[in-house]
């Protein structure tokens, strides 16, 4: 049983703006190992004033606060606060910038806390006034943790930022090497956070610099638990680990376990145990891959006469039995999910671990829910001690069914709370509050709210009275439905931000209801994937849904519709890693290449889009690099920036490639070779009987893409390998006799332009084959077919006059579900396949329009750099790679985005081994890179009394050849004196920025200055900048801890 103590946490703001806070990263401290003790002590400043100890000492009897991700560092998702009844809503508020399903709002200080795609957004959380924001250009990755006062964030910008809790004001932020999607943990005077660059962080929580990080071998999605000293998270190597938070010592790390990884959540600590919710490694409907949805499978074999048992019958016998849960719960024999585990264990989703040696400690009877891919929601840990989370335990002739249950280790029973019927496939989000669990079901469709003490007699009674299913008849008194299936009556407009979402499951992130005007139906972010519990404060439910807060409470007035929150926007300052680092990280992906040998296509799943990227949407789309040109054209287009050897390397790899799987005569290379990803694949995925290549797509040629008119059976992309493979090997001739027949069936077989203009990645590959055969055809020395050039020239012309960034898919729902499933393509469809003599086109006949574009899509989908994001469309809970591969070929090569802007974008390997997409982003990264320099400040946030000086550090740094002077400003803002100790520098250099305060010493106001520093030189011009802060405050605030 875990109780809640109020205990008083003082802290002094100025502690966190010290004369050591500052903008620090992993190449600050490059000489650090990866495991260190705190080289950092955090520092305060001397003479601050005496704060009266009355108030030190004073007992806070405040707020139930949830002021972090599952309300704690242990992530038990309760907190005291119980708000019980049929509540309604009270007030609701769009957001503009988008929050990703996974966001929960954070609640402290009369304050909700919301991490968006454009910042942190503050509202009052009794009334929804708007409160401060902390504009960001890049999104927030994951919810913030509020503490003593301060704010801690990450960001896909690499960046852990601190910022001041009351006011907004940024303190330090901490640059890693790739972005952060989870929840920053604060304990100990430190800050733990897992980063997409697989390393796990310990920060000085005063300072923000790395006291030790430890490196995995996957990237951290996953937010860590913390206990006795201890921190516990998973990483995407499929590795649980627990480290010592002092030292960053492994304390253990897992077998490895099932599933295709760690994403969105977080690990709960039970008692002696810590819980891991995973994910299931099946592509959904497809071979290999299983061949069914994953829900199918697991229902044959859980309910062997589901097609014959009546809709509902339950797994197990009904009871009353013991536990920690209410005498008189609802009970059902789990005895046949612990035996269908104990015969497929890589079909466990739930992971019972050893808090202290991280050994299995025993099976949950918990079956799988939840969409089509991606991590399971955890459990939470109710008032009575009790596990609580969403089950399958009813059959079903189609999908299975469930709700949410109890279950304790080493009991054989679960428990029914809740008289709701759930399909399993359809997500839920949870979180506990006194006695109640409070529940939201995916895609706006229903929140409520369950009393654990109440046994759940009309479930029993329905099902001893022969009722099928023993659903409905919810007994009021213990258990509410907010609302069912009908919010958007109850407060209209609260999805202004979302297209088609009257349609539930098939809607997307976009609207022209936008206060930009901007976005529209091309998004490609659904909410059948993620989703956020109810979080309980100060007597009221808050939740978020189609982009708007909503706060429930007991009240019978009507609710209130508050003025959209519109986008703050801001510029951020952005650092660059410098071309030897890309080039170093581009030379370990290839050789990882060159090392594994063959590979065979990567095997991921994103949901229901892996049975229409078959034929439907695409050419097999979810089989990456299944087709032999894009390895030779990728590959080729890195040979110029490789170390000699290297590039003997992989001119030796390319050839064995070419010979066993030309383009001409395969359009699939079949599933033989090395594995590029790091999941175990489970036996049922039938890899073994998939592993001859493939000539043609037959489907996809005679009835596949828009209204099943066929497309390709070889996709003509490969004639623009062959032409670029002749060009570094020669032997165009044969090459070009070999390929000609593939190539005129293709030609003299091409699709309408209505095809053409509906799948423009069609259009793109089409166009991409005639270019790369004329080519060849002149490496051949035979004159190019002119009836080829002018098809060319035409379908060039068409592409221009028929551009659009609006969709083809956009309008389709419920209504078409082959052609909504298409959507998941939206934002990639205009730049798959696109070659840079195609962009070179766009560039000078199309630029404005696809400017617009890109701008729009980011605005959509803003996360679209980050390799397999969990914001997928429909029953897709993550997106496909040609959301970064796309629009990051559209920046580098119609844009022509400079280098250091492209570095921004650049996120980590979806794969270990092979992903040719990051490789080619790396090439053309290097490719745009120009001459630059780098500058930063330290500190970037200074604190001084009224008539002091401040000092701060300036770096400058050269990049990519970077050879001129560099010339230094700053703006003057009244009231200091501002001054360089050189503003004209040959770098690298460093300079010493000087502030001193004209204010008097018993001056007392607090003031905050904002000083920005301008450095030009070349045709770079940098802008970083600082604070100062005269006479700082101070607070102090409540923490709950559990015992």
């Amino acid at each position: 049983m875990r109780k809640p103590v109020f205990l008083l946490a003082l802290l002094f703001l100025l502690t966190l703006v010290s004369p050591l806070a500052a903008t620090s990263s992993p190449r600050d401290q490059a000489n650090l190992p990866d495991v260190t003790s705190d080289p950092f002590p955090t520092q305060t400043i001397d003479n601050l004033p005496t704060l009266d100890q009355a108030n030190i000492l004073a007992t806070w009897e405040g707020e139930n606060s949830w002021p972090t991700l599952a309300a704690n560092n242990e992530r038990t998702s309760w907190t005291p606060e119980e708000v019980s009844g049929n509540l309604k809503p009270l007030w609701y508020l769009p957001i503009e910038p988008y929050i990703s399903q996974r966001v929960q709002i954070i609640a402290a200080y009369d304050t909700l806390y919301i991490a968006t795609a454009k910042g942190l957004y503050t509202l009052n959380a009794d009334t929804g006034a708007k409160g401060w924001v902390y504009p960001t250009e890049l999104p927030l990755g994951h919810s913030p943790t509020v503490q003593d006062g301060v704010v801690y964030v990450g960001g896909l910008d690499r960046k852990i930022h601190a910022i001041d809790a009351f006011d907004g004001d940024g303190l330090w932020t901490y640059e890693a090497e790739a972005g952060f999607v989870t929840n920053p943990l604060v304990a100990d005077g430190k800050v733990f956070a897992g980063s997409r660059d697989g390393y796990f962080y310990a920060l000085n929580a005063s300072n923000g610099h790395l006291i030790w990080r430890y490196k995995t071998d996957g990237p951290i999605t996953y937010s860590a638990a913390y206990k006795d000293g201890v921190v516990y998270f998973a990483s995407n190597d499929s590795y649980a680990y627990a480290l010592n938070g002092q030292t960053g010592a492994l304390v253990w790390k897992s077998s490895k376990l099932p599933g295709a990884g760690f994403q969105s959540w977080w690990p709960v600590i039970y008692e002696n145990r810590v819980i891991f919710s995973g994910s299931n490694n099946y592509r959904t409907s497809i071979q290999p891959g299983g061949g069914f949805q994953f829900v199918e499978l697991e229902r044959d074999d859980v309910y062997p006469n589901h097609a014959t048992d009546p809709r509902g019958t339950l797994i197990g016998g009904l009871g009353t039995a013991a536990g920690d849960w209410a005498p008189g719960t609802v009970t059902v024999n789990a005895s046949r999910i612990y035996q269908y585990f104990n015969n497929k264990p890589w079909r466990q989703s739930v992971f019972v671990l050893n808090r202290n040696n991280g050994q299995s400690a025993e099976t949950a009877p918990v079956l799988w829910t939840g969409t089509h891919s991606n991590s399971r929601y955890p459990p939470v840990i109710g008032a009575d001690g009790v596990l609580y989370q969403q089950n399958n335990y009813m059959s079903d002739p189609y999908i299975a069914g469930g709700q949410i249950s109890g279950w304790q280790p080493g009991v054989n029973y679960i428990s029914v709370i809740s008289s709701d019927w759930a399909a399993v496939d359809e997500p839920h989000g949870y979180s506990a509050g006194g006695d109640l669990i409070y529940w939201n079901l995916c895609c706006d469709r229903q929140i409520g709210a369950i009393d654990i003490t109440v046994p759940n007699s009309v479930f029993a009674d329905r099902y001893s009275d022969g009722i099928r299913p023993p659903t409905g008849g919810v007994d009021s008194s213990r258990e509410w439905i907010y609302f069912g299936y009908n919010l958007d009556t109850i407060i209209p407009n609260y999805n202004q931000l979302y297209h088609l979402s009257d349609t539930k499951s098939y809607a997307s992130f976009g609207s022209d209801l936008g206060a930009n005007g901007a976005a529209s139906g091309n998004g490609d972010y659904g909410y059948h994937g993620d989703t956020n519990a109810p979080i309980p404060y100060n007597g009221k439910i808050y939740v978020h849904r189609g982009n708007s807060i909503i706060a429930f409470t007991n009240t019978t007035a009507p609710p209130q519709e508050l003025s959209m929150f519109a986008t703050v926007s801001v510029q951020d300052e952005s650092s660059s890693f410098g071309a030897a680092y890309l080039n170093e990280l581009l030379e370990t992906e290839i050789e990882e290449i060159v090392a594994a040998g063959h590979l065979r296509p990567a095997y991921t799943t994103h949901g229901i889009f892996d049975l229409r990227s078959r034929h439907d949407c695409g050419d097999n789309l979810t089989d990456y690099w299944s087709n032999p040109g894009e390895t030779l054209v990728i590959l080729l287009e890195a040979l110029p920036y490789l170390s000699p050897s290297l590039q003997q390397s992989v001119r030796t790899y390319l050839q064995s490639e070419f010979t066993n799987y030309p383009p001409y005569q395969y359009n699939h290379i079949g599933w033989s070779g090395a594995a590029r990803e790091i999941f175990d694949v489970p036996p049922e995925a039938n890899i073994s009987g998939n592993l001859n290549p493939q000539n043609k797509n037959f489907t996809y040629k005679n009835s596949g893409g828009w209204e099943g008119v066929g497309v390709w059976g070889r996709n003509p992309y490969a004639f623009y390998a062959l032409w670029k493979y002749a060009e570094a090997f020669g032997n165009a001739g044969t090459i070009l006799n070999n390929a000609d027949d593939a190539f005129w069936e293709e030609f003299n077989d091409r699709p309408a332009d209505s095809l053409l203009t509906k799948m423009p990645h069609v259009h793109n590959a089409y166009i991409a084959g005639m270019w790369g055969f004329l080519e060849l055809q002149s490496l051949a020395g035979v004159s190019p077919s002119s009836q080829v050039q002018n098809e060319l020239n035409r379908l060039l012309n068409l592409r221009v006059n028929t551009f659009t960034k609006d969709s083809a898919y956009a309008p389709y729902g419920r209504d078409n579900t082959v052609k909504a499933y298409c959507r998941t393509l939206n934002i990639a469809n205009n730049f798959m396949f696109m070659v840079p003599e195609l962009a070179a086109h766009l560039r000078t006949h199309k630029l404005n329009a696809v400017q617009t574009a890109v701008s729009d899509y980011e605005t959509l989908a803003p996360n679209w750099f980050v390799t397999l994001n969990t914001d997928g469309f429909a029953e897709n809970a993550v997106n496909t790679l040609y959301d970064t591969y796309g629009l990051f070929l559209a920046k580098a090569l119609i844009l022509g985005e400079s280098g250091a802007e492209l570095e921004r974008y650049l996120d980590v390997p979806a794969f270990p081994v092979g992903d040719l997409y990051y490789v080619q982003k790396l090439v053309w990264t290097l490719a745009n890179s120009i001459p630059d320099f780098s500058l930063s400040v330290t500190p970037t946030t200074h604190a001084i009394r009224a008539g002091e000086t401040a000092v701060y550090t300036i770096q400058l740094q050269p990049g990519n050849d970077f050879s001129d002077n560099v010339t230094l400003s700053t703006n003057t803002p009244g009231g200091i004196n501002i001054s360089l100790s050189n503003n004209n520098v040959t770098l690298p250099a460093q300079v010493t920025l000087t502030v001193v305060d004209l204010h008097n010493s018993s001056f007392e106001d607090t003031l905050t200055y904002n000083i920005t520093i301008t450095a030009s030189g070349g045709d770079v011009t940098r802008q970083r900048t600082i604070k100062l802060i005269i006479n700082p405050k101070y607070s102090h605030l409540p923490i709950i801890y559990h015992q």
